[in-house]
């Protein structure tokens, strides 16, 4: 995916916790990121804009991006959404509805890009098993290094049955071999869980993200 228009990219992580917008400077396409130089600009924590990650409310999306926007004063950007998992072209065209005009906008499942900054910043385990945590809900996803094995949303309540029985049966379908760790997200979180018990269940290793910069 290129955007040869645009000087920089400004990376917006929509979600059920809120948005949090990085920087990408001088870069033109996500695959020239260099997660060492991406910035947290800011991040805000509100349930109103999205629920179990989804849009829920369009006029308050719009009312953040503008008034952010604005504020971080930058020229010659385009917006790049990080999404849960799908999102219909009608619900991608609400979120268009309210960006600033002629402002290219572009989207991207938020699991892609996470495991993107494994294999740059974390890349320990060629089997990686994702739990990353918001508001309402968790994403579950497995990849074997680029390829994205299974993905699943899930409660919090029983969230460690939960993710058991997802890498229990991805392993049982693709046959890969055990790995020693799985990576729990929790970037997109004020107050930040424990993943002790979580690791104890699981009998991996808990590798917390606390931040993509």
């Amino acid at each position: 995916m290129n955007f040869l228009d645009f000087k920089h990219l400004l990376l917006v992580d929509l979600s059920s916790s809120g948005l949090s917008f990085y920087l990408a400077k001088d870069v033109r396409d996500l695959a020239s990121i260099d997660f060492s130089n991406l910035t947290l600009l800011k991040s805000i924590y509100t349930n109103q804009v999205c629920q179990v990650n989804f849009l829920a409310d369009d006029l308050a999306l719009q009312k953040i991006l503008s008034q952010n926007l604005r504020r971080f004063d930058l020229e010659n950007y385009s917006l790049v959404f990080l999404l849960a998992p799908g999102y219909s072209e009608l619900e991608k065209k609400a979120i268009k509805a309210v960006v600033p005009f002629l402002k290219k906008t572009f989207f991207v499942d938020r699991h892609f890009f996470y495991n993107f900054y494994l294999m740059q910043k974390r890349n320990f385990s060629k089997i990686k098993f994702l739990i990353s945590f918001f508001n309402d809900c968790v994403e579950l996803s497995l990849f074997d290094q680029e390829k994205l094995l299974s993905y699943e949303r899930v409660s919090l309540r029983n969230l460690a049955f939960s993710s058991k029985i997802f890498f229990k049966r991805a392993r049982e379908k693709f046959e890969f071999e055990q790995p020693d760790c799985f990576y729990f997200f929790t970037n997109n979180l004020a107050e930040k869980p424990d993943s002790l018990d979580l690791a104890k269940y699981l009998k991996l290793e808990a590798i917390e993200i606390e931040n993509l910069c």
